[in-house]
């Protein structure tokens, strides 16, 4: 009988011993591993996209171009061109004019300054007519940034009258003027900065 007794006292203290584990009011959670994860706005920020009109710098043969202003842009050609260009734009619109400056060294002191001026038509005909009159001396051109005083550049020469180079694809005409700082004279290396910077045009804005 008392051996009955001892084992139910036994048994009522083990069921309320598991009452109590299984009632516990702190239980222990188990740590997380790994890494949390990252919300996708913090894996992907949304940014605009920056297309800046004047390229930062170009490398064009072995001459590296810096702009030296930002590069201006408009659908008026005929307003930024003088002499007979400025008449034959008059009667025949651009479609769009961009105008940069770029520095560039050629070597030891020779420091040039050139202008890049791409102009669209609106057709393959018109831009090889303009061609034909930019080409052809004592005619005028569209101006570089300097000449009508678009920007100023304490020290910079007169790019206009100096070196000239330019090339005609489908309905864009790329024209570039160049000259030496300090009045520095090299004719043949002026030439090579000159078509070096016919580049520029297809990267500038």
């Amino acid at each position: 009988m008392l051996l009955a007794v001892s084992l139910l006292a036994v048994a009522v203290a083990s069921g309320f011993v598991w009452w109590l584990i299984r009632h516990d009011p702190n239980p222990v959670t188990p740590a997380a591993t790994g890494t949390p994860a990252t919300s996708t706005s913090e894996q992907q920020p949304t940014t605009s996209p920056h297309h800046p009109a004047t390229p930062t710098q170009v490398r064009a043969g072995r001459f590296t171009f810096t702009p030296m202003a930002p590069t201006r842009v408009t659908s008026d050609c005929a307003v930024v061109a003088y002499g007979q260009v400025q008449d034959w734009l008059a009667g025949n619109p651009c479609q769009r004019v961009s105008r940069g400056l770029y520095a560039t060294t050629g070597g030891g002191d020779a420091k040039a300054l050139v202008s890049v001026v791409v102009v669209t038509m609106p057709s393959d005909a018109s831009a090889s007519e303009l061609k034909g009159i930019t080409d052809t001396s004592g005619t005028g051109n569209v101006s570089d940034m300097l000449y009508d005083g678009t920007v100023q550049l304490p020290g910079a020469p007169q790019v206009a009258g100096g070196a000239y180079a330019s090339e005609l694809s489908g309905d864009t005409i790329t024209i570039v003027e160049g000259a030496f700082y300090d009045d520095y004279s090299a004719p043949a290396l002026l030439d090579q900065i000159a078509s070096a910077a016919i580049r520029i045009g297809s990267r500038q804005g």
